[in-house]
C-alpha cells in the first residue's frame, strides 16, 4: 500500500507533537505523525518538566518564550488548562564560577525583558523552607519560570493537532525510509509506504538511527538523565520555587507534597542508540539500575544546601535517555546533502522548556523553507564529520551533561 502526504513526522514525543500542531496552524494540508507506542510515553514522560525561560545558550531563550505563548494558545483552543505551575525559579550560586553564570543570566534576562530579582538569604530560605543558603554568594529569583507535566503537555499538542486535521497514528512502527539516491521520499511502516514532500525526524533517542539510514551521522548520543522524588513532608510546600544549584550539580522542584531533585553524575552514563529497547522501562544504564551511585557521589553536594536530605525517604526514581550534544545546543534543520528531510532532535535536557519554539521553528522550515528563529547554533553539520556511534563521541556528549549547570 502507498499513501501520499505533504509532510510525515516520525516520533510522537513532545517535539514531534509540537511540530505537528504548528504545521497545522501554518496551513499544511496533509500531515501524518507516526508513533510506534503512545503519544508522549517514551522519553517525554520521563522528563522533569521544568519551564525555564532565561537561557544563556544562543537562541534558546526565544524558543523557550515561544513555548509559554504556545501553551496559552493550546489552552484556548482546547478550553482546558494544562496545569502550568508558575512557582518561579531560584538560582543559587556558591562559587565564583556559578556567580559568573548568574551574571550571564541577568544579562540575558535584561536583553529579553524577562523579570528577575536579586534576593538575600533570608528571603530565599523563607521561600524554600528546606534550603540552607549560608554558602550562597548570589541568589537570583526568576518569577515567571514554571514547571508542567510533560506527558500532559505533549498530549495537548497532539490533541490540538488532531483537532486541526493532522493524522496522528499510534502503535505503528516506521521500519525505514523511502529513498531515491540522496532524496528521502518518505517512510516505510509495517503496513505501507508513505510518500511525503518532507520527512521530519523527531524520533527522540532513536533519531540518530533514522538519519543514519539517510547516510548522515547526527551529532547526538542518548545520555542518562535521572531524578528522584522524596516522600511528602511539610517542608516541601507545593508553591515553593524550582531551585537551580549548579555547585551541587542539582535542580529541584515541588512534586505532590515531596521534592523532585535531579543530580548530574561526574561521569554521565551513555548508550549506543542501536541498543535502545523499544520499551524504555527495560532500559538499564550499566550494572546499577537505580541511580544509587549518583546519590552516593553527588548527594553530599546537595546536602550542603539541604542538610536534611539523608533523613528523607525516597519514594520514586525515574531515569531515561536524553539526547545530548557536546555543546549543549539542539540539532535542528535540514540534513546537509540529503534532500527532503529535516531533523528535530538533541534536546540536551531542555526539550520541554523549548518545545513550543522548536515546534514552530521546524514547522516553518518544513512548510516554507525558512524560519523566524535563529537556528545557526543548532546546525546538524556544525561538528563536521563524526562517528556518532563511536566511544569517543559518546564520551564528549556525556561530558556535556555532566558539566551542565542550568535546569
Amino acid at each position: 500500500m502507498r499513501t501520499a502526504a505533504d509532510i510525515v513526522i516520525v516520533g510522537g514525543g513532545i517535539f514531534g507533537c509540537a511540530v505537528a500542531w504548528n504545521l497545522a496552524r501554518l496551513g499544511a494540508r496533509h500531515v501524518i505523525l507516526i508513533e510506534r507506542g503512545e503519544i508522549g510515553t517514551a522519553s517525554t514522560s520521563r522528563a522533569a518538566g521544568l519551564l525555564t525561560r532565561v537561557r544563556t545558550k544562543t537562541g534558546q531563550t526565544a524558543l523557550a518564550q515561544q513555548t509559554r505563548r504556545a501553551i496559552a494558545e493550546l489552552e484556548e483552543e482546547l478550553g482546558e488548562s494544562v496545569g502550568v505551575r508558575k512557582v518561579g525559579s531560584l538560582h543559587v550560586a556558591a562559587s565564583e564560577g556559578s556567580s559568573a553564570g548568574l551574571e550571564d543570566l541577568r544579562r540575558v534576562a535584561e536583553t529579553c525583558k524577562e523579570p528577575f530579582a536579586t534576593i538575600d538569604r533570608a528571603e530565599a530560605e523563607q521561600r524554600v523552607p528546606w534550603l540552607d543558603a549560608g554558602d550562597a554568594l548570589d541568589l537570583v529569583m526568576m518569577p515567571d519560570e514554571a514547571f508542567v507535566d510533560p506527558y500532559l503537555l505533549a498530549s495537548f499538542f497532539a490533541r490540538a493537532a488532531r483537532q486541526r486535521g493532522v493524522e496522528v497514528r499510534t502503535a505503528e512502527t516506521v521500519i525505514g525510509l523511502a529513498r531515491e539516491g540522496q532524496r528521502v521520499l518518505g517512510v516505510r511502516t509495517e503496513k505501507e509506504t508513505i510518500h511525503a514532500g518532507c520527512t521530519i525526524d523527531a524520533a527522540g533517542p532513536w533519531s540518530g538511527l533514522l538519519s543514519f539510514e539517510a547516510g548522515y551521522h547526527l551529532p547526538i548520543t542518548p545520555i542518562r538523565s535521572h531524578y528522584w522524588i522524596t516522600e511528602p513532608r511539610p517542608i516541601f510546600p507545593d508553591d515553593h520555587p524550582c531551585v537551580i544549584l549548579p555547585d551541587a550539580r542539582a535542580y529541584t522542584r515541588p512534586e505532590v507534597g515531596g521534592l523532585l531533585f535531579g543530580l548530574r553524575d561526574r561521569t554521565s552514563a551513555s548508550c549506543d542508540p542501536r541498543s535502545l529497547p523499544e520499551d524504555l522501562s527495560s532500559l538499564r544504564f550499566g550494572d546499577e539500575p537505580h541511580g544509587h551511585e549518583a546519590l552516593t557521589e553527588s548527594g553530599p553536594l546537595l546536602e550542603n544546601f539541604f542538610p536534611g536530605l539523608s533523613d528523607i525517604g525516597i519514594a520514586h526514581y525515574i531515569a531515561g535517555p536524553s539526547t545530548y550534544t557536546p555543546d549543549g545546543q539542539f540539532v535542528l534543520g535540514r540534513l546537509p546533502g540529503v534532500d527532503g528531510m529535516v531533523v528535530c532532535s538533541g534536546c540536551c535536557g531542555a526539550g520541554i522548556a523549548v518545545s513550543g519554539g522548536v515546534g514552530l521553528a521546524i514547522a516553518e522550515l518544513a512548510h516554507t523553507g525558512e524560519t523566524s528563529f535563529d537556528l545557526e547554533a543548532c546546525r546538524p553539520d556544525r561538528f563536521g564529520g563524526i562517528d556518532a556511534f563511536g566511544v569517543e563521541w559518546q564520551r564528549r556528549c556525556a561530558a556535556a551533561r555532566s558539566e551542565k549547570t542550568s535546569g
